[in-house]
Formats: structure tokens, C-alpha cells, sequence
């Protein structure tokens, strides 16, 4: 997953290793750390398979940066990463489905709807999940009891959201459809020809 969030960062912009890490604590650090001792790897790895290259380097106090930019290779796998299908344990990886949704704005709004809708239904499973196991165990003491409670509000508040992202992407996909409808419709002019609009 680190190759998809360096890739998809060095698809808005050339960075060098230490401004990379540096937005990728900024953008990912509420849920994912970063260090250097797996970006460096990270980068070499990308480089050599030409999804990234050197772009230039630069001078900063007594060392050389090499700025990374993202290559045509590079923008065909971050795409791939990206739009894959999502299996079970993916799904059940809030940290990874987290980090390939802040990219999300790279897919088509279907594609977006797709994995949002697995995604709510593997949470929605949970509920049912934490439902029985709550009715089973009615006598646990107060930390489980606790803990259980707030992974099910958690799960549920994280359903409504996903929800209200849905019913955007359908919005989204309405609109445009409907725009590319009217486009489609032939309307009569003035003089009583008959065009496309």
C-alpha cells in the first residue's frame, strides 16, 4: 500500500524522498507512520520497476535531493492499485481501504460507488456480528461491554457516512448521465429544422 500513496502523491506532484514523507505523515499520519527506513526501500523498488524516475535534483544545505516523478508505467499501476477488486481482508483493513480512498477522486464515479458499497456491507455484516455477540454475552464485564459498544457506534456512524458518500457518487452519475442525455436529444430551431443539441 505504500506504492499506491507514493505513486498516487507523485501524480499531483515531483517530490523528493523528505517532502514525500513529510505529506504522506500530513495526509496518512492519523493512521498510518511512515518512516524512512521503508520510504527509501519504497522509492528504489518504484524506480526500478519504472513506475518512477529521477526527475532532476536539487541543492539543499550539504546534500542532493533527487526529485522523483511519476512515469506513464507508473500512472497505468497506481491505476490498477487503485481500481483492483477489493477481497474480504481488504475490506476488513480500515487503515488500507482508508489510504486507497484518498485517491478515490482518480476513479470513475461507478467504480467509486462499487467499493463503497462493499465497503458498507462488509461494515453492515459487523453490525450483525456485534449484535449477537452482544445478546450472547449480556454479563461481560464493563470494559468489554465498553469496547463493544463504541466498535458498534463506530461501525454504524462509519455506515451513515458511507451512505451520504454513495448517495453523492449516484448523484454524480445521475447528473451526468442526464447531462449526456440532453446532449443526445434533438430539438427543433426556429427555422423548423430539426439538429442535436
Amino acid at each position: 500500500m505504500l506504492e499506491l500513496a507514493i505513486l498516487g502523491l507523485l501524480k499531483e506532484r515531483p517530490m523528493h524522498g523528505y517532502e514525500l514523507k513529510k505529506r504522506l505523515s500530513y495526509m496518512l499520519g492519523h493512521f498510518w507512520t511512515v518512516s524512512y527506513g521503508s520510504l527509501y526501500p519504497a522509492l528504489k523498488r518504484l524506480e526500478k520497476s519504472g513506475s518512477i524516475e529521477r526527475a532532476y535534483s536539487i541543492k539543499e544545505k550539504t546534500r542532493n535531493r533527487n526529485v522523483f516523478r511519476i512515469t506513464p508505467r507508473g500512472e497505468k499501476a497506481f491505476m490498477n492499485m487503485l481500481g483492483e477488486e477489493i477481497n474480504d481482508t481488504a475490506l476488513a483493513d480500515t487503515e488500507k481501504f482508508d489510504l486507497r480512498m484518498a485517491f478515490f477522486q482518480y476513479l470513475e464515479p461507478e467504480k467509486r460507488l462499487h467499493l463503497l458499497e462493499m465497503r458498507r456491507n462488509y461494515l453492515t455484516e459487523q453490525l450483525a456480528k456485534f449484535k449477537a455477540y452482544r445478546s450472547v454475552n449480556k454479563d461481560e464485564d464493563l470494559y468489554r461491554t465498553g469496547l463493544l459498544k463504541h466498535k458498534f457506534n463506530q461501525t454504524k456512524s462509519d455506515i451513515r457516512w458511507l451512505d451520504r458518500l454513495m448517495a453523492h457518487e449516484r448523484e454524480t452519475i445521475r447528473k451526468r448521465d442526464g447531462a449526456a442525455g440532453k446532449r443526445n436529444i434533438e430539438v427543433e430551431t426556429a427555422e423548423g429544422q430539426v439538429s442535436a443539441v
